[in-house]
């Protein structure tokens, strides 16, 4: 199914107004209920970030990303490029894109095997995989065909580089994320 089906779908209420759904290549995806370790943990990073990336980031949460005609996934955050309109007018797409945030706790194999493959095919540029079972955060860095060249577990959550649009990183603390 193309990205067009997709929305067709949803504007004539096929896809519910209750059902989170993402496409993946051409599949949609329901995803299950949100449950509180899962929700508190975004709303944390949420508001971590939220406190550092003012004016040079935009903080999306649980919003749909474009990769390309046959894929939407819904990351539980992304930081996008700084625009006027806030995509009032289209989602972003992999350039548009500084930060992708899974966190993962029964969706685990599915994110690691199914999203970030995706994201690493249309180069967005990094995804943190939040581990709550494995109690830990991968940083996935320079995407290169599909795959993640650069992948790093997380020693020290004290001072954890953010990517934002100018360039020069913000630090920000997750002592407490896993």
């Amino acid at each position: 199914m193309s990205l067009s089906e997709y929305h067709r779908m949803g504007e004539a209420g096929i896809l519910g107004p209750g059902l989170r759904t993402e496409l993946i290549d051409g599949e949609v995806i329901e995803m299950p209920p949100i449950g509180h370790p899962h929700a508190g943990t975004v709303d944390l990073l949420a508001n971590r970030l939220g406190g550092v990336v003012s004016k040079r980031a935009l903080l999306r949460v649980q919003g749909p990303i474009w990769l390309d005609d046959y894929s939407e996934p819904l990351p539980d955050i992304a930081l996008l490029r700084p625009r006027a309109d806030y995509y009032r007018g289209a989602h972003p797409g992999p350039a548009d894109v500084l930060l992708v945030i899974e966190v993962a706790d029964s969706s685990l194999s599915y994110d690691r095997e199914v999203k970030l493959p995706r994201y690493a095919l249309a180069a967005v540029p990094e995804v943190w995989l939040v581990d709550l079972s494995g109690r830990r955060l991968l940083i996935h860095r320079r995407p290169e065909g599909g795959r993640w060249s650069d992948v790093e577990t997380v020693a020290d959550l004290v001072a954890v580089p953010v990517p934002l649009a100018d360039g020069q990183p913000a630090l920000i603390d997750l002592t407490d994320l896993v």
